[in-house]
């Protein structure tokens, strides 16, 4: 089923992504990082990443997401989830056309399976809210926050399941990112009122 719905995303815009691949790869693509990389949640420095087609459980995932929020793979969800070792970080980016969101999978054995979950889920909620490319503000972040706790509660999650990754947020805030308790108010916002999700744009 998963390989048969990736399919479909590849037959949708497949052929870009290919002409995204370093010469003799075929089953990734390299992606650049750097400040002018219209990134979310940027990892310092510069740097190539080599960025695999997700895992399985990865991409069911993200196809359990776009379904819990009714955005369409050829459509809204027209994203690629990837997975690469980004610093045990997620992030939400778009390289020549594409739009991806890049999980590293060694975040999993921290954050569990519901975490990766959500994790996906607020990369998702970047994209959706066409947070890319604006400046630093850490309102873009609630915004996902909101947007991933009602995915997670569309998808048939519990609240704890959604906050199940918070122990890995920064206590303090920073100029891009709010406090660790300000996330989990507007997840909890978000799960307890789904239809604040898409209230982004």
């Amino acid at each position: 089923m998963v390989l048969m719905r990736f399919m479909s995303v590849l037959s949708v815009f497949g052929l870009a992504l290919l002409t995204m691949s370093p010469a003799g790869a075929e089953d990734g693509v390299e992606v650049r990082i750097d400040e002018k990389s219209p990134a979310l949640h940027m990892i310092v420095g510069k740097q190539s990443v080599f960025a695999v087609p997700a895992f399985e459980d990865y991409m069911e995932m993200f196809f359990d997401l776009c379904d819990a929020m009714e955005l369409k793979i050829g459509g809204e969800c027209q994203i690629y989830p990837m997975n690469a070792e980004i610093g045990l970080n997620a992030i939400a980016t778009e390289q020549e056309g594409n739009r991806l969101i890049v999980y590293d999978r060694r975040l999993s054995p921290e954050v569990g399976y519901e975490g990766a979950m959500m994790i996906i889920a607020h990369e998702l909620g970047h994209h959706y809210c066409h947070h890319l490319g604006k400046l630093e503000d850490p309102n873009l972040e609630l915004e996902a926050d909101r947007f991933a706790g009602a995915a997670m509660r569309n998808a048939g999650h519990k609240l704890d399941d959604a906050l199940a990754a918070v122990h890995i947020l920064d206590e303090r805030p920073s100029k891009s990112h709010p406090a660790r308790a300000d996330r989990i108010a507007a997840i909890t916002e978000g799960w307890n009122q789904p239809s604040l999700g898409k209230q982004c744009r």
